[in-house]
């Protein structure tokens, strides 16, 4: 049975919540101890957009270590107002894969699809 304080107005929120909290925890289980560990943002913090962009841009590489994408870029769409931390500014996230990752990695082992 659901959680009766969950309406359906906030199901798709709390499930994106949960989803993303999922990956973060694999993410960090596998290779937290690592030089490839995401970089860590303090719960309360307040931190600046290089560092918050430091680490969307390591969750960005470990997807494509992880075979999830075949491609994917993060940057700074708009800085925001503050010079002391990110508040306000705008991320973007960009991974590219075909329909199916098997079907990507297939076409490009046979050389027919170039990622850019």
């Amino acid at each position: 049975r659901r959680d009766p304080s969950l309406t359906n107005n906030i199901l798709s929120q709390k499930h994106s919540e949960l989803v993303g909290n999922s990956i973060l925890d694999k993410l960090n289980e596998k290779f937290g101890d690592t030089a490839s560990s995401i970089p860590k943002i303090e719960p309360g913090s307040r931190p600046d957009a290089a560092k918050v962009l430091e680490a969307i841009k390591q969750v960005t590489n470990l997807f494509l270590v992880s075979g999830f994408a075949l491609e994917g870029s993060a940057a700074i769409l708009k800085e925001g107002q503050s010079e002391k931390d990110a508040a306000g500014t705008q991320f973007c996230i960009s991974l590219t894969s075909p329909a199916t990752l098997w079907s990507g990695q297939a076409l490009k082992v046979s050389e027919v699809l170039y990622p850019r």
